[in-house]
């Protein structure tokens, strides 16, 4: 269930960058419907694709304790840009900021 990063009292990682609109309603979709707490923020980041550039994504991030569950749902459903927890882009942020 989407929440605003207030309403999450433990901190938060990033777990998935979506790069476009039917990839970030799927991962909300397979996340509501687990019953999975996430936030939601529209944020630059950039590609180490042949073509690079910076494009603006949408980041879901959840409680780091649901981290791996929420990682292992999203990557069961074919959405494959998820984020390890120990990656350099999942640094906890508290309350999300």
């Amino acid at each position: 269930m989407r929440r605003g990063a207030d309403e999450i009292p433990s901190p938060l990682s990033l777990v998935y960058i979506a790069g476009n609109l039917v990839d970030a309603e799927a991962a909300e979709r397979w996340l509501t419907d687990a019953g999975m707490e996430y936030t939601l923020s529209v944020e630059p980041f950039t590609t180490r694709s042949f073509l690079g550039g910076e494009y603006l994504g949408l980041f879901i991030s959840v409680p780091t304790a649901t981290h791996r569950r929420c990682r292992d749902l999203l990557e069961s459903h074919g959405l494959t840009d998820t984020v390890e927890i120990d990656s350099p882009e999942s640094l906890e942020r508290p309350h999300g900021a």
